[in-house]
């Protein structure tokens, strides 16, 4: 039985008596030896290494909210002066939304010296004693609507009685409680100041846009209006972003207006950006998914040139400030995790071995031949 196998023996053995060692058999099997370990790295690389395979899909997600995270420094631009409005196709505004986005006060030379509002801030404002008689103190809300407990004890909330009722503050030293807490004279401290904000928004996943604007966004009658008290200090709109996304951020996430900046030339110079979301979809080995965004962008610079222009003087239409525009796009970046499987990465590390040795052999053996003809001919004297 033995010899029957023996017999299919389709690699025949060479007796060592009859082997020849030669020096360029010995090269050809170090460079060979050497191009196999080469290969081999390179393609244990490739097996280790994971892939995104993009495909493009229309869109039928239906998503009603989506967060766009903000990261932007405005050297030039008091964080007391600033709002945050959101006003989308549905015509829905949202103003000052300032409940996830923290505003960061900058001196001159770019340091940050503390938060705009913050808790502390806040707590330095006492209410006034109760009188004589022992009634606790309630301020007068000045003709706007009160809130559930029918006073307004501090400046802040006369403020919002004011916005509540659609009525501009332009005013507030004529306020009891505003002159009590130096409401002006704390907006005016900041004058020369810069502010970074920080955070993100939540907005209606349908066209639309947001604002920093500079002064105060008011509802009167439905309709939204902006306004600038003489009582705020000077400010332009030059700005760095440092980050603008949509969603949910991933790995090789590339968002086109990160590091973007703009020096404005007078306080009336508005800066306007246009930008076409993609959904994306990401799709993970371990079979989790992660749902955000990509953008592509364009902007648009307006500005008058006039360095002496008061930015209280606004043109009807036109506001200084910055405006990103969004619009949806109706398709869909489906990214999949691909890696290259074991039974892959083994076939290719035998076709590598296999083929790099029989190449090998066929050169070291048309060298032998080579040599060995040369070999003949100069014994016979052939060769001069």
């Amino acid at each position: 039985m033995a010899a029957r196998f023996q017999s299919l023996d389709a690699y025949a053995k060479t007796l060592d008596d009859f082997s020849i060692k030669t020096l360029s058999g010995g090269i050809i099997t170090v460079v060979a030896a050497a191009a196999v370990v080469l290969l081999v790295s390179l393609e244990f690389r490739a097996f280790q290494r994971i892939d995104m395979l993009p495909e493009l899909v229309v869109d039928k997600e239906r998503t009603e909210k989506m967060q766009i995270n903000i990261d932007i420094t405005l050297p030039r631009a008091p964080c007391v002066l600033l709002g945050l409005d959101v006003v989308d196709s549905s015509k829905e505004f949202q103003i000052n939304l300032f409940q996830h986005v923290t505003k960061t006060r900058l001196s001159a030379d770019g340091a940050e010296i503390g938060m705009d509002g913050s808790a502390a801030e806040k707590a330095k404002i006492e209410t006034p004693k109760p009188d004589k008689d022992g009634k606790a103190y309630c301020g007068s809300c000045y003709g706007g609507v009160a809130p559930e407990s029918g006073c307004c004890n501090t400046c802040d909330d006369v403020h919002k009685a004011y916005t509540r009722r659609g009525w501009a503050f332009t005013d507030p030293d004529s306020i009891e409680q505003c002159v009590r807490e130096g409401y002006v004279t704390h907006i005016k401290e900041q004058a020369g100041e810069g502010c970074r904000m920080r955070g993100f928004i939540e907005v209606n996943r349908i066209s639309g846009s947001f604002h920093v604007l500079a002064g105060e966004s008011i509802k009167h009658a439905g309709e939204r209006m902006h306004t600038y008290y003489d009582y705020m200090p000077t400010y332009d709109f030059s700005h760095a972003i440092n980050r603008l996304s949509f969603g949910k951020e991933f790995s090789s996430q590339s968002n086109p207006l990160d590091g973007a900046a703009k020096t404005a030339v007078s306080p009336r110079a508005q800066f306007q950006y246009f930008t076409s979301i993609v959904g994306s979809e990401i799709r993970f080995l371990d079979g989790s998914v992660l749902h955000s965004n990509q953008y592509s962008a364009t902007e648009l610079t307006k500005d008058s040139g006039d360095k002496s222009a008061s930015p209280a003087v606004l043109s009807a239409g036109y506001t200084p400030g910055l405006f990103f525009m969004f619009d949806i796009s109706p398709m869909r970046v489906i990214y999949t995790e691909t890696k290259q499987s074991l039974g892959t990465f083994l076939t290719s590390v035998c076709a590598i071995i296999s083929g790099i040795f029989t190449v090998a052999s066929l050169v070291d053996a048309f060298i032998f031949r080579a040599e060995r003809a040369l070999q003949r001919k100069h014994e016979l004297g052939k060769l001069q």
